[in-house]
């Protein structure tokens, strides 16, 4: 039997995800056992530039004819809006047996507005617009905590995400929470809301080896695979005692623990399927791994990088510094890139260059 799904079989509450924009990705998820599906702004630019170009060009040229004032931009932002509504219909007949937890398709709201509360809210409506099982992906920016707040009040279910730290997660789930406390003060539903929080694990750990490196810290090489691992557990925690609404989502794999270490957990895994594959028939046993904490020596080495400290130490961050924080503006930066590579493609449709 494939590991992912003996896990599913002995611990349902851990739910497995497929990260990806990709239609043949989800094929194969669908058979480990997924029940949801994340994208984010690399994935749409994989997309547009991975995927035969012919069903996208399509799509971008019925666009222009509709909205022949659109920017690249905007028409990128158009252009996945509509493959959400035509890609999320895979998960609908999960969606359809009822449970609000099953069948998600997410998508993130465009990475140049990370800064503009009005503009991801606006952003997060469309989103939910494209199906009746969309999850709406916001940073945990500044700005974007204030987005969760008002998206969940509207009754849009969220997901932050560009979430490394304590402080972060907390006030994603703070802002959510006051989102549902404001529904349910007017008497709305909040039943049928799924507010999750993602933390980046492997993107953590990229950045703290990159840190570790630069300030030439010595630092025990095994210890820095366990950085995400260890910030995302704590969260994990601090959850489950405040009773936040708020799940915890596992995303950004680079190694076996950031899968493993979550096993028997009231967790989402959003897994690329390279990395299915590689754990689908992999050896590890599967059992509860959740609630064994990471190793005092391993907390000890990384207790020697002030921004492990920052991350893991509850105070540490104001939501001032969410923006500044040296991850999540690398983040930014590398998803902006990404999707930049997009957007060029999507104007050469637009705007093809002559034959010279």
């Amino acid at each position: 039997m494939s590991k992912l799904l003996e896990m599913n079989a002995k611990f349902p509450q851990t739910e497995l995800w497929t990260d990806s924009f990709h239609v043949d990705h989800h094929e194969y998820g669908l058979t480990q056992g997924i029940t949801g599906v994340t994208t984010s702004p690399t994935w749409v630019s994989r997309m547009m530039l991975n995927e035969p170009v012919e069903e996208h060009e399509a799509v971008i040229k019925m666009l222009q004819k509709e909205h022949p004032e659109y920017n690249e931009q905007e028409m990128t932002w158009a252009w996945t809006l509509e493959m959400g509504k035509r890609r999320s219909k895979v998960m609908l007949p999960l969606w359809n047996e009822g449970n609000p937890k099953k069948g998600r398709y997410s998508i993130q709201t465009s990475i140049y507005d990370y800064n503009n509360t009005d503009k991801m809210v606006k952003m997060a409506e469309e989103v939910h617009a494209c199906g009746p099982n969309m999850q709406v992906k916001l940073p945990a920016t500044k700005a974007g905590i204030l987005a969760m707040e008002e998206a969940t009040y509207r009754g849009i279910s969220v997901m932050s995400t560009i979430c490394y730290s304590v402080d972060q997660a907390i006030a994603c789930a703070e802002a959510i929470d006051r989102g549902m406390a404001r529904r349910s003060a007017e008497g709305l539903n909040n039943d049928m809301l799924n507010p999750v929080c993602a933390v980046l694990l492997g993107m953590q750990d990229d950045w703290l080896k990159q840190y570790s490196e630069a300030e030439g810290i010595v630092v025990h090489p095994d210890a820095l695979s366990w950085g995400g691992v260890a910030i995302c557990k704590k969260v994990y925690n601090i959850y489950k005692e405040r009773g936040y609404k708020t799940r915890v989502l596992t995303a950004y794999y680079r190694h076996q623990l950031h899968w493993s270490e979550f096993i028997s957990g009231d967790v989402i895994m959003t897994i690329p399927t390279k990395w299915q594959k590689r754990f689908e028939t992999c050896d590890v046993e599967i059992k509860d791994y959740m609630s064994v904490p990471v190793a005092d020596d391993k907390l000890q080495q990384l207790m020697k990088l002030p921004p492990f400290v920052k991350a893991y130490t509850e105070g540490s961050l104001t939501l001032d510094d969410f923006n500044a924080f040296p991850p999540v503006t690398l983040t930014v930066h590398y998803f902006t890139e990404e999707y930049d590579k997009a957007v060029k493609k999507v104007r050469n449709i637009m705007l093809p260059k002559p034959i010279k």
